[in-house]
């Protein structure tokens, strides 16, 4: 395998592990989908070790935040309620 071919592999994983479907990386970098897939399994099967049966946009959930100035204290609380955390 020459540096060429491993740099393309090398980009196609990348692009794998970004989530990015398997048949459109195949169709950017030239590559046949049947030499992407052993790579595809490697990086799905790298996400279950690391993360269980979790995907990674489970965690892109929005998260709300309370409001909190710089100093701890919650706008929301009445000034005599004890507002620290």
């Amino acid at each position: 395998m020459n540096n060429t071919d491993k740099a393309t592999l090398d980009a196609a994983k990348r692009m794998l592990q970004g989530k990015i479907d398997i048949n459109e990386v195949s169709m950017m970098l030239g590559v046949p989908v049947e030499k992407l897939q052993p790579l595809k399994d490697e990086v799905d099967e790298q996400v279950r070790k690391v993360y269980g049966n979790l995907d990674s946009y489970d965690f892109s959930e929005p998260v709300l935040f309370e409001n909190f100035d710089d100093l701890g204290n919650d706008d929301d609380l009445d000034s005599d309620e004890d507002n620290t955390y």
